[in-house]
């Protein structure tokens, strides 16, 4: 079993919409790609601080090589909404459950 997961880095100046992306984005990107992610909000570091990213979200996939050409078809509709909740670049990587 595949992942696809998003990670918002939590850095100087960094600003997120949490109900925007909850309310408009995630639904948006479930419909699109077929699955449905799971969000959490990062609240502290375990070493004290500030958390390392500020959101993730990760999205069970079946098999990366199945799931690529439905991410490819709706990347840009994905790619242009950002802007309108946060002002950082995510980090997206795919991932094996072990």
């Amino acid at each position: 079993m595949h992942c696809l997961t998003v990670l918002y880095p939590n850095k100087e100046g960094a600003k997120f919409d949490f109900e925007y992306y909850m309310e408009k984005h995630i639904p948006l990107a479930n419909g699109l790609l077929g699955h449905e992610f799971k969000v959490t909000k990062g609240i502290a570091s375990a070493q004290g601080g500030q958390p390392a990213f500020v959101c993730s979200a990760r999205m069970e996939i079946g098999k990366m090589e199945e799931f690529l050409p439905v991410l490819l078809q709706h990347v840009g509709a994905l790619q242009n909404d950002i802007p309108n909740y946060t002002n950082t670049e995510p980090v997206i990587q795919f991932e094996e459950l072990l």
